[in-house]
Formats: structure tokens, C-alpha cells, sequence
């Protein structure tokens, strides 16, 4: 297990623990608005650069909703789980698989699930599930059913803040499709939803995590800003997946059965996904070597994370798959 002095970058906010001695800190100081305009707004204000997340990072988590807010927000710009202190421990949360496809469920439901709630006391007017961190099975299927199919999640965090961290990681994982899909931070005391958005149900995860990607992206546009820690040279791993993200991406979807029609828009080597099995071509192909289908991605990809999420398969199958081989998977023939 990591100790806080193996960490390159502490990240701090308002009521957070110590950051560990010399190892370098930022502070995320929270902004001015609600609470999507004051976590972007710490961002922003923190200096922080996309590169300085490829270091070894640790959240120093305050107790309350702050600290889920934050997080979410880190997350979101870091483009994936950072570890967390608190309650004096270390959370490895980067050594997490980021979806929750070992946590079956009983199948989707039935009807559109527009709202439900996971801890808590039991929602009026939505279905309510728990986790038991104590049970033999954490997550049961009808639980993982709910958590997962529901267009929008509040989630109530318990009181330990260790274990809302280890919740919201938990059900970030299982909601997690072609890209997150964080829930709302709930009190579980709001009114019963009256539509998809209802701005009442506590405080949108995910629309923090979009504006923090948001950020990320127009950052990285803009190039300007100097890195907080220095950056890091590619190991021998790294380097073999960036040689494989450099790939012409239509050659890689090609191997994976898809074609384009005459415009030039991607049959998408996901069809399973679609409603129709994507009869009408609904992917596309940019400049940036990245693409992106409408129904499957949130933000466009490049070749190693389309082999992985329409294959299954880590990064460095992913790459060898890319580089090493020349087999044609026909995603599209069922």
C-alpha cells in the first residue's frame, strides 16, 4: 500500500488534512456561484495543467460534501480515478478498473428508469438501493440493475468519508459506459423528481465532470500555461501506447469490421449498442486522429481506446493489437 509521501502532487481544499511533507501541493479554493461554477472556478484558479495529472496524485479529502465535489471535479479533469486520503489511509483508486463490468445485473428493467436513488432512506416516488460494504455479495444484480439503468442516480453518501469516497467510485464504475456517468449528490430528503434535469435533486457530479473536462479541453488549446511538476518521461510502456494512438484511425476500423458511406460517416464497430444495430452510419473520423459515434462516446477517442472498448481488452492488448497484428475483427456480423 502507498504511503502519502509516495505521491508527487497533494491536492488540497477548504478542510482538508495536511498535505504530506515535501511532496509538492495545490490547493483547490472554491469559487463563487453553484456548485458546478465554483468547482471549475478552483480549478481554474489552482494552476493546475492536464500534464501535471500524469503525475502520481493524491486528494487530500475533507469531510462532507465538499470533499465529493472536489473530487468529482479532479476526476473529471484528470480524465480518470485519482487516489484519495482520508481517515488517515491511503484509497489506490487509480488500481481500479474504471467500469463495473465484474458486478452483474438482473438484466434492464422492464420500463424506462428515469430517476432512482442509491443509500439513504428509502425515496419517495423512486426506487431505492444499498450497498452493503459488509455483505458477501457488495453489490446484488437487482441493485447493480437500478444503479446502472437509471437515466439520472441521486446517490446518498454515508457519514465516514472513506467510505462516500469508496460509494461514489463504486457507482461511478457501474454507471460507467463508453465514458462516465457520475451521479447526483443527494441528502435523499429532495422532492420527488418531476423531469430528467430537475435541478432540485441536489448537487449534478456529472455536469461537474463535463465542465471539468470542458476546462481540460480548452486548456490544452490554448497551451500556455506552465506545468506545476515537471514533466515525466514516457516509460518504455507509455511510449509503445502513444506509438499506437499515432495509428491511422481509419485502418484500425477497418480491422474492426466497420466501413464509411459515401460522406465519408463510420458504420460504428459497436452496433450492439444501437437501437437499430447503427443501420445509418453514425461515426465519424477528425483530424486529431480521434473519433467520435454519438451514441457510444462522450468526447472523441483515439485508436487505443476504441480497440479497448470494443474489444474489451487493456491498453497493452489494445496496442499489440494495433502494431502486432494484422486480424480483422468483424464487430459489425453477430
Amino acid at each position: 500500500m502507498r504511503k502519502p509521501t509516495d505521491y508527487v502532487l497533494a491536492v488540497r481544499t477548504a478542510g482538508s488534512p495536511p498535505a504530506p511533507e515535501g511532496v509538492k501541493t495545490v490547493e483547490l479554493v472554491p469559487g463563487e456561484g453553484d456548485a458546478v461554477a465554483s468547482a471549475v472556478a478552483a480549478l481554474e484558479n489552482s494552476g493546475l495543467t492536464a500534464a501535471d495529472m500524469r503525475a502520481r496524485v493524491l486528494y487530500m479529502a475533507p469531510d462532507g460534501p465538499l470533499g465529493l465535489v472536489m473530487y468529482a471535479a479532479l476526476c473529471g479533469f484528470a480524465g480518470r480515478r485519482v487516489d484519495a486520503y482520508a481517515e488517515g489511509v491511503v484509497l489506490e483508486f487509480s488500481r481500479l478498473a474504471p467500469d463495473g463490468a465484474a458486478f452483474p445485473d438482473a438484466g434492464r428493467p422492464s420500463e424506462f428508469l428515469m430517476w432512482a436513488q442509491v443509500g439513504g432512506p428509502k425515496a419517495e416516488g423512486i426506487p431505492t438501493v444499498w450497498i452493503d460494504p459488509n455483505a458477501p455479495d457488495l453489490v446484488t444484480p437487482e441493485a447493480a440493475s437500478v444503479i446502472r439503468y437509471a437515466a439520472r442516480l441521486r446517490m446518498v453518501p454515508p457519514d465516514s468519508t472513506r467510505d462516500a469516497l469508496a460509494l461514489f467510485v463504486l457507482v461511478a464504475a457501474l454507471r460507467r459506459r463508453a465514458d462516465d456517468r457520475f451521479p447526483y449528490l443527494s441528502t435523499g430528503t429532495e422532492p420527488v423528481p418531476s423531469a430528467k434535469d430537475d435541478p432540485r435533486q441536489g448537487i449534478d457530479l456529472e455536469k461537474i465532470r463535463q465542465e471539468a473536462v470542458a476546462y481540460r479541453q480548452r486548456q490544452r488549446a490554448a497551451r500556455n500555461r506552465p506545468e506545476i511538476v515537471p514533466p515525466v518521461p514516457l516509460s518504455p510502456r507509455n511510449r509503445r501506447i502513444a506509438e499506437a494512438n499515432a495509428a491511422d484511425v481509419r485502418t484500425v476500423l477497418e480491422r474492426l469490421g466497420s466501413s464509411a458511406d459515401e460522406e465519408g460517416v463510420w458504420y460504428c464497430p459497436r452496433p450492439q449498442r444501437h437501437r437499430n444495430g447503427d443501420q445509418k452510419p453514425s461515426l465519424r473520423v477528425y483530424g486529431s486522429n480521434r473519433v467520435r459515434c454519438q451514441g457510444c462516446d462522450a468526447e472523441k477517442i483515439g485508436p487505443v481506446r476504441l480497440v479497448i472498448d470494443v474489444l474489451g481488452v487493456t491498453p497493452d492488448e489494445a496496442a499489440s493489437f494495433i502494431l502486432e497484428s494484422d486480424r480483422v475483427v468483424n464487430t459489425r456480423v453477430s
